[in-house]
């Protein structure tokens, strides 16, 4: 839960950043408006994740080609993500990782894996295929994991599946 004081200092930062000028009775500066903070793009990247089923559906109903658009699409959102936050910006290292898992997706799931059934289940995908999808969720999810717990971002709905699980043992 959010003490009184840690939401005041959220509030007072959300503010600070919105403040584009200082006027006094002889005179007054501004400057340009800031932007997003880092927190504020990661956190729309993020929800840009929540809709990218490649990420959380069963296999089973996954198509190739729409697998494959959708992997571009993350790429790509990826890329504007890194353009849009600061190049010492924590976020920089887990959205490279997962704009690499997405190229490494499209070279890995042409592997030919030869003691398979090349029809395997009568899906269109091969084993490499989804040996790569795999490789993809599971990257993915972990570096969502470790930009929400940075940032303090809560993970909802279907993404959150995707995320490592934490055994905690009971005592």
């Amino acid at each position: 839960m959010v003490s009184k004081l840690q939401k005041a200092e959220r509030v007072t930062a959300k503010t600070a950043r919105r403040i584009t000028g200082i006027s006094v009775p002889f005179g007054g500066i501004s400057w340009a408006d800031p932007g997003p903070s880092d927190a504020e793009i990661v956190r729309r990247f993020i929800v840009f994740l929540e809709d990218r089923r490649v990420l959380y559906n069963a296999y089973n109903l996954e198509s190739l080609s729409e697998v494959e658009r959708s992997i571009h699409e993350v790429r790509s959102e990826c890329t504007e993500t890194l353009q849009a936050l600061g190049p010492k910006a924590f976020g920089v290292t887990p959205i490279r990782s997962i704009r690499a898992a997405g190229r490494r997706f499209h070279d890995d799931e042409k592997e030919s894996f030869r003691f398979f059934d090349h029809r395997f289940g009568h899906h269109d995908g091969s084993p490499g295929f989804f040996a790569a999808l795999g490789a993809f969720r599971s990257t993915v999810g972990q570096q969502v994991a470790v930009l929400a717990a940075h940032y303090d971002i809560d993970i909802e709905g279907d993404l959150a599946s995707a995320l490592p699980k934490i055994d905690i043992e009971e005592s």
